[in-house]
């Protein structure tokens, strides 16, 4: 074998494996086909080539080129797995998986029925992340920080010169009655605990007694209440018994108002009572009369007869 057929195979074998390296490197596979599918932003911050490219949480592909545009925008071309079939309308959202990892593109997947041609473009979405989204609002949270600050150390110093002399000497005369206090009712309490655990025990004996009189005197309990309930349903009937008879006593002086029957009409026409009256005044004379004069009424009647 000849020097030169040497270099020739040692070059060859090089731009292999540069070839490899570098589809290896950018993350493309070495011996499956892949396809372009291209998107755009309007900023692609954190983004390379090589960057890698998720569906559904898993990787279809990388970055291949990105290119600034003259129009403003950022045209990025993704190297897809080619057995992948993505929808014409799905979206290409830029972002960060992590607090602290790099960029990626993730394809929310559409729902046509077409897919996406070879060189094809679908939407390109940017999104904030974390540490980008603090970042742009550092400034608002620094300021609000130091105005919480300012407010507080105002209110200390007016509270501050509230409290002069005089209030320090009585809120620390105050606390130190207070810890007297609390020491006082701590040592009554030492002082009482048997009391007090005497008078707990007690409180319970005298519990458990009336629930062993209640349990004792159940039976007479449901009784009682027995008696009470067939009372009640023989007051009840009672009541409706008198009901009944009140509404007859109404129906009575309701035909004795209105002049029915003998009592009606002798409550009712004033003639029976003058005819009445004048036949008591009558029987009255004639009883005085006789009184008075008995011979007139007995001479004709023979003694025999009235005998």
């Amino acid at each position: 074998m000849s020097n030169e057929l040497k270099i020739g195979l040692t070059v060859i074998l090089a731009v292999f494996a540069a070839y490899i390296g570098f589809r290896y490197m950018s993350d493309i596979p070495v011996f499956r086909q892949t396809h372009e599918v291209v998107t755009t932003f309007e900023r692609v911050d954190g983004l390379s080539s090589g960057n890698l490219v998720y569906m559904n949480g898993v990787k279809i592909g990388s970055v291949k080129n990105i290119e600034l545009m003259p129009e403003g925008h950022v045209r990025v071309v993704m190297s897809i797995e080619a057995d992948m079939d993505i929808p014409e309308d799905s979206r290409a959202q830029l972002t960060s998986l992590g607090v602290f990892d790099g960029k990626t593109i993730v394809i929310e997947r559409g729902t046509s029925g077409t897919g996406v041609a070879f060189g094809g473009e679908i939407e390109g979405v940017y999104t904030d992340s974390v540490l980008e989204g603090l970042g742009e609002r550092g400034h608002e949270i620094g300021d609000s920080a130091v105005e919480s600050f300012s407010e507080l150390n105002q209110f200390l110093n007016q509270l501050n010169n509230t409290l002069d002399d005089d209030s320090r000497q009585s809120i620390g005369r105050s606390i130190r009655h207070i810890e007297t206090a609390t020491a006082a009712i701590s040592r009554t309490l030492a002082a009482r605990q048997q009391e007090l655990s005497d008078a707990i025990s007690s409180a319970g004996r005298t519990m458990a007694q009336l629930d062993t009189m209640s349990t004792d005197n159940r039976p007479r309990i449901d009784s009682l209440m027995t008696n009470l309930e067939e009372s009640s349903s023989e007051l009840k009937k009672v009541s409706r018994e008198l009901d009944s008879t009140v509404d007859q006593l109404n129906q009575i002086l309701y035909k004795v108002n209105e002049g029915e029957g003998t009592i009606g009409r002798m409550v009712n026409d004033p003639s029976l009572y003058q005819n009445a009256d004048s036949l008591s005044i009558e029987l009255r004379n004639l009883i005085k009369e006789i009184n008075e004069n008995p011979g007139r009424y007995l001479r004709h009647m023979n003694l025999i007869e009235v005998f």
